[in-house]
């Protein structure tokens, strides 16, 4: 199988790293000086325990690299269009695509519909170039469990101290599993597990409900979990995020869900990763607001679920973005 990494950020960088070392056929789609010290020296990975530096081919333009059997897409959603605006050459007529992104994926509401109403995601592609480019019927989502992080360029820390996890699913729920399960197979290797889910959707919003506190409480604070969540003062909003979180997947038919609010607050004050959303922040990158937050807000109001502390926060932050250059006006 031949895969490729499309976006070799922190998330992608640990997955090319740990497939090289594993012997799979992989390259990555990487910019700037990231890509120019994979080409000069390597992809180097950190992590407790061990360091190791692997080769690949690596290139900005996604013609050399040719057609893939398999493309993650690891990419921030703000990257998206341009991404599927530039990754044709990669695809053969049986190419999955899957995007290993944090928030609601593009092609959410695509044969689903909660109570007979399809969300509406049109925030996520507004003028539809991942739904024509791409397509929902070779689309797959990923929900990631590895925090990484770039440190200089060329080199990747992971800092998860158990096992890295990552869940695969198909777009479209009518496609079966068959697929997911054979991909989940084959890449599951020594750094990191996967596994295939049957509903994708709710994996995501087992990790959304977390994010939707963790990502601006942590972005307006410039803390990392631990820090923020071990505030006294800052406690209820952490679980209110959440609370809120899980009561608009409730209004989609999502659940018992796996995020409980008091006990995910109790884990993440020992956690002393910085959210993505914060990384990009402080390097003045775009943020994941709208596939996170934003659209987050969008389903509450479609369903009419009341989110008093969303409503207040996301305008501050948006705010905060703006003033990074890492949010639109």
């Amino acid at each position: 199988m031949r895969i490729c990494i499309f976006g070799a950020g922190a998330v992608g960088s640990f997955l090319a790293a740990g497939l090289a070392r594993d012997g799979k056929d992989v390259s990555v789609v990487a910019r700037g000086p990231h890509l120019a010290a994979i080409k000069a020296n390597g992809l180097r990975l950190e992590r407790a325990g061990e360091n190791f530096t692997v080769k690949l081919p690596a290139s900005d333009d996604p013609a050399k690299l040719g057609a893939q059997d398999l493309v993650i897409v690891t990419a921030k959603t703000p990257s998206l269009k341009q991404v599927a605006q530039s990754i044709a050459p990669l695809l053969h007529k049986d190419t999955a695509v899957a995007f290993a992104v944090n928030g609601v994926y593009w092609f959410y509401g695509d044969g689903f519909a909660p109570n007979g109403i399809t969300p509406d995601t049109a925030r996520l592609d507004p003028d539809q170039t991942l739904h024509r480019l791409v397509g929902a019927q070779r689309s797959l989502g990923v929900v990631i469990n590895s925090p990484n992080e770039i440190t200089a360029p060329g080199v990747v820390l992971n800092t998860r101290a158990t096992a890295n996890r990552f869940v695969i699913g198909e777009a479209l729920i009518s496609a079966g599993q068959d697929r997911a399960t054979s991909i989940a197979q084959h890449l599951t290797g020594s750094l990191f597990t996967w596994e295939a889910s049957g509903d994708i959707r709710r994996e995501m919003w087992n990790k959304l409900a977390r994010n939707a506190a963790s990502s601006p409480i942590c972005s307006l604070t410039q803390s990392p979990v631990a820090a923020a969540y071990s505030d006294p003062e800052l406690q209820p909003l952490v679980t209110a995020l959440m609370e809120e979180a899980v009561a608009v997947a409730a209004a989609h038919g999502f659940t018992g869900l796996s995020a409980n609010p008091q006990a995910d607050l109790a884990s993440g004050m020992k956690l002393q990763h910085k959210p993505s959303m914060l990384q990009d922040l402080e390097r003045n990158r775009a943020m994941e607001i709208d596939s996170q937050l934003a659209i987050l807000r969008d389903f509450a109001r479609q369903a009419k679920v009341v989110t008093p502390v969303l409503d207040r926060l996301l305008p501050i932050l948006m705010v905060r973005a703006r003033s990074a250059g890492s949010y639109p006006s």
